[in-house]
């Protein structure tokens, strides 16, 4: 018995000492593993300098139709969208100046606003080390659309996330121009509504793997495409990447 309370005990202190590391220097990223039912899904981007978070920025991203980042969102629209985003700040200003990664409420945050994703990605952001330097000069979301519909009569977006000048997400979607309605391409596919028949599944998740393929690649332009507008590129990927990649490419004009 005493062998093992001193075994726990040394486990213990093993622990005490990893999570007690002090972060090296550099930006760090991490998100929420899948798309909420609602369709967001959480990031958070931390800068580390002499050891310490200097500065937090957590958003969302969303697979509703033309949505950009969330924060983007708040400051063209307003409205709950930067009800929002005023709480994330304060849980991000709290963040810096209290160097507590494992608090579970913010003080003039209202309880109904939950900050544990906040800070659930925070510690998964530092266990992950920082973000490699990539080749844009700025960070942030970025988000495009086609500049005309492609022959589904969608209109192909792009929201792609860059952190410390790498591409660290993104996502494809498409505006479906149906008689005003306008849905999102990826809740159509998801609930069978655009009909398909690929043997590599639905377009929403051949789309996720585009996307993913362009994380990958860490450029629009280093992934080859067809004639027919498909690439061989990307495994288990046959629908027309051309307009998803050409968005991306608008979109991250903006992060050179």
């Amino acid at each position: 018995m005493k062998k093992f309370v001193i075994l726990m005990a040394l486990v213990l202190c093993a622990v005490t000492a990893v999570t007690a590391q002090t972060p090296r220097d550099g930006f760090y990223f991490a998100q929420d593993a899948a798309y909420a039912a609602n369709g967001m899904k959480n990031q958070v981007v931390l800068q580390v300098q002499g050891g310490k978070i200097t500065s937090a920025n957590w958003n969302i991203v969303s697979y509703q139709p033309g949505a950009a980042d969330l924060k983007a969102i708040a400051v063209a629209s307003g409205g709950s969208a930067a009800t929002w985003a005023g709480n994330a700040k304060k849980a991000e200003d709290f963040l810096v100046s209290s160097q507590n990664v494992n608090a579970t409420s913010v003080s003039g945050v209202p309880a109904n606003f939950a900050v544990a994703p906040f800070f659930t990605l925070v510690r998964n952001a530092l266990a992950a080390g920082p973000v490699a330097r990539g080749p844009y000069t700025k960070d942030g979301w970025y988000y495009a659309a086609a500049a005309a519909n492609d022959t589904y009569h969608t209109r192909n977006t792009a929201l792609v996330t860059v952190v410390n000048g790498t591409i660290v997400d993104a996502l494809w979607n498409g505006i479906m121009q149906m008689q005003g309605v306008n849905p999102s391409k990826i809740l159509a596919s998801i609930s069978n509504g655009y009909p398909m028949p690929a043997p590599q599944g639905a377009w929403h998740i051949q789309a996720a793997r585009a996307s993913q393929a362009l994380v990958s690649a860490g450029d629009p332009s280093r992934i080859a495409v067809k004639a027919n507008q498909t690439t061989d590129a990307i495994s288990g990927c046959t629908i027309m990447v051309k307009d998803f990649l050409d968005a991306a490419t608008a979109a991250l004009r903006s992060a050179r």
